[in-house]
């Protein structure tokens, strides 16, 4: 096949008689044999290409539609095991939830409840609760005599724990619940966000003094906003000043992330010791200062003013919340 036109080859076979010489030869009629010839050209090398990238294509069509396939199996059943976990999540959380308090408070209503209603002693203790969607966690519980239960978010007292800590062990909590310790800010805002919370500070001075004060509105939002505190609504029969109301609205601050509203520097690093803390420029509380063994004149310790001087140490401090 040329150009589509099929080539005919004609083939003239003449018998010559030797016999009859010259004229024999020319009266023996010629035998014609036609034949086609198939010819390989370029049209069939490209109707063959074209057929085998036909061929290829189709292919990788139905290749690609079995993968769009198995992606789709693949991400329907990773939703579903997606699913089931959050399920166990919820199952466990449940299952949990039932065997811990969720609070001190619970603690107190359970102990309370079990003695049939009759007036328990006041204890301190260590006890493991669980707030809503979050681990189980061995606190510092406070008790008192009736179905009245707080929780010990930090106590000061003997300086065996080290508070210049970073930001990430604040968030964690440290120490030991037993004695010194920070109860971790991830907890305080699983606590506090789910109920109203009251808190509660008590602290003592090196002669042996005693004081309280009571805010009536305490909450720590959560990381995204750097767990910023909310406190307010001073107890007006509390026996030392307001001294958290500067730090209202504060996010928390460390020495190695600085969010105090202090133009001069880090609070942390300038005045606090390395404590954590809702600095604000800088501070009229710091629970989380260095342990003094005597009150001193110097900034960094355990203070609240206007109970004592912002450079006066002091010999214990107790920070505790309840819910109500």
């Amino acid at each position: 096949m040329v150009g589509g036109v099929r080539v005919v080859v004609v083939v003239v076979v003449m018998v010559v008689s030797v016999a009859g010489g010259g004229r024999a030869a020319a009266e023996t009629p010629s035998i014609t044999r036609t034949a086609s010839v198939p010819l390989t050209t370029a049209d069939d090398h490209q109707n063959s290409i074209e057929r085998t990238l036909q061929a290829i294509l189709t292919t990788m069509q139905e290749n690609r539609n079995q993968l769009q396939s198995s992606m789709r199996d693949v991400i329907r059943a990773a939703r579903r095991i997606q699913r089931e976990v959050a399920e166990l999540r919820e199952d466990t959380d449940l299952i949990l939830g039932q065997m811990y308090k969720t609070s001190c408070q619970e603690v107190a209503q359970d102990i309370h409840e079990n003695n049939k209603g009759r007036a328990n002693e006041a204890i301190e203790g260590v006890y493991t609760i669980k707030p809503p969607k979050y681990k189980p966690t061995q606190v510092r519980c406070e008790l008192g005599r009736g179905p009245v239960g707080w929780t010990v978010i930090l106590f000061r007292g003997s300086g065996r724990e080290r508070f210049n800590r970073t930001y990430r062990e604040y968030q964690e909590g440290f120490g030991d619940p037993s004695d010194e310790y920070w109860i971790g800010n991830e907890l305080l805002h699983r606590l506090t966000s789910w109920r109203p919370h009251q808190l509660r500070v008590v602290m003592e001075d090196f002669t042996g003094e005693k004081t309280w004060v009571q805010y009536n509105v305490f909450s720590v939002a959560d990381s995204e906003d750097n767990y910023r505190l909310t406190v307010g609504e001073f107890d007006a029969d509390s026996a030392a000043g307001d001294g958290l109301k500067i730090h209202n609205g504060m996010k928390f601050s460390t020495y190695d992330k600085d969010d105090d509203t202090n133009e001069d520097g880090n609070c942390a690093q300038l005045f606090g010791g390395g404590g954590g803390w809702w600095y604000a420029k800088c501070y009229n509380v710091l629970p989380t200062g260095r342990y003094r063994l005597v009150g001193g004149n110097a900034y960094g310790g355990i203070a609240w003013y206007p109970w004592r001087n912002v450079k006066h140490s002091l010999k214990t401090m107790s920070l505790l919340i309840r819910p109500h």
